[in-house]
């Protein structure tokens, strides 16, 4: 038990600290700040120890169906919380979490991942391959994203359609739904394409050609702890939103439902994998760094976004979630995509560019705070 402790992330000691006290205050309807505050810092502590997890199954598995695990559990923690959040009809939270966690990854994570390495390395390089790769992804999930909106938004304003109430809103959800079924069709293939067909030529060279690792868990250990925290998430990501939610309709605070799903909901779920991509970026290590934070971009998008919508046909098929954005929403994932083209494709960075991944991701921030 010992040993085991020891190898334990340092951040996973905030499921100690704060999971019985969040857990508490939900069955004891303690709602509110203190509840929020609790059951984030739980759900940072989770998200480290899934990642632990994670790490010492694929030790065991392989490269190959450890990458396919990576994959599946790189965004769990953010998929649960909006699920939860799903169930409870935010859906203007649901999709405003999408949001700020395809711009937290691709311009805050990012960003700072650049500007930290770029301090120390007058140049960081990752490999063009991937980079054009993920980049025309990026462009072809943007555009599926898009369209439900402009369809949404163009039948609304149409003089001629404006008799027909419910038009705009049946246009929204075939297209969400046909849209939802395309992404995921492309993660899958991604995924082929990056695990089977294409690994070694988005892998630099010598990347895999370290000794293998010797796991500090067992196999049982390793599974167990990867189940069981993703379970507890569960139960915290229910806290969290209810505390959200209190906060909003019950408190009455002065906060806009975009700012907390674009900013607040997407950090709590990304933080922990987000320094990860920051601190390693500093070793020089800027394909790793890239391949976190793009990957996780591309995952909210292809993944969990199309999962979102599905499971919304599941949960209340009369009033399913469509994929129509906020105006504001749609001028920064189309500034987010463009930066990204522009600066990403060569697959080259500095730490000018990282500040200007930075500059725009704060700019939208003060947006959605000030959007009503």
């Amino acid at each position: 038990m010992g040993t085991f402790l020891k190898t334990l992330p340092k951040l996973s000691i905030l499921i100690v600290l704060f999971a019985p006290a969040s857990l508490y205050m939900w069955l004891t309807k303690i709602h509110g700040v203190p509840l929020f505050v609790a059951s984030a810092l739980a759900i940072l502590g989770c998200v480290t120890l899934i990642g632990k997890g994670v790490e010492e199954v694929s030790i065991y598995v392989g490269p190959l169906w450890g990458g396919l695990i990576n994959a599946t559990f790189a965004n769990v923690t953010e998929l649960i919380i909006a699920l939860t959040a799903l169930k409870q009809g935010l859906y203007e939270i649901v999709r405003s979490s999408i949001t700020g966690s395809i711009l937290g990854n691709l311009l805050l994570v990012l960003g700072a991942a650049m500007v930290y390495g770029g301090t120390k390395y007058r140049q960081q390089s990752f490999t063009r391959t991937g980079a054009s790769v993920n980049v025309a992804m990026l462009i072809v999930t943007l555009i599926i994203l898009v369209v439900p909106s402009m369809a949404h938004y163009a039948y609304s304003a149409d003089p001629s359609l404006s008799a027909n109430e419910g038009l705009a809103e049946a246009i929204a959800v075939k297209t969400s739904f046909a849209g939802a079924l395309v992404l995921l069709g492309i993660y899958f293939l991604s995924l082929v394409f990056s695990l089977r067909t294409h690994r070694s030529l988005l892998m630099p060279d010598g990347a895999h050609s370290h000794d293998p690792e010797e796991p500090a868990w067992s196999k049982a250990m390793a599974v167990g702890v990867l189940l069981g925290t993703t379970l507890l998430v569960a139960f915290l990501s229910d806290a969290f939103v209810e505390s959200i939610n209190h906060i909003l309709e019950v408190q009455k605070m002065n906060v806009s439902h975009l700012f907390v799903g674009v900013v607040v909901v997407a950090v709590v779920g990304n933080a922990s994998e987000g320094m990860v991509a920051v601190w390693v970026a500093r070793e020089n290590k800027m394909e790793l760094s890239y391949q976190i934070a793009m990957g996780s971009c591309l995952q909210v998008g292809l993944l969990v976004a199309p999962v979102l919508v599905l499971a919304s046909f599941y949960f209340n098929p009369a009033n399913p979630m469509t994929l129509v954005f906020n105006i504001f929403e749609l001028a920064s994932l189309g500034a987010a995509v463009f930066i990204a083209w522009a600066s990403l494709s060569d697959g080259e960075c500095n730490w000018l560019e990282g500040a200007m991944f930075l500059a725009v991701y704060l700019f939208f921030a003060v947006v959605f705070w000030f959007h009503p």
